[in-house]
């Protein structure tokens, strides 16, 4: 992680078997995906957004706040 960018690993064990292929079940034609080939990509994609935004709101909370500030 750099500053405010965020690298997500999608693992290619997600899509491609232990033989080496990949189901029609996740991509179709081998190349997009099918819902289910997004439902797996975007459930750990979720579960990273909202530990991301927990961490952001327990930092956020410490954070003294303006209007607490003084000059």
């Amino acid at each position: 992680m750099s500053g405010n960018v965020h690298y997500f690993d999608v693992d290619p064990h997600w899509f491609i078997g232990a033989d080496g292929s990949i189901s029609r079940h996740d991509m179709y034609d081998y190349l997009h995906l099918t819902r289910a080939g997004y439902k797996k990509l975007a459930e750990p994609l979720l579960e990273e957004i909202q530990t991301l935004l927990k961490h952001f709101m327990t930092a956020d909370m410490t954070l003294p706040s303006p209007e607490h500030e003084t000059d």
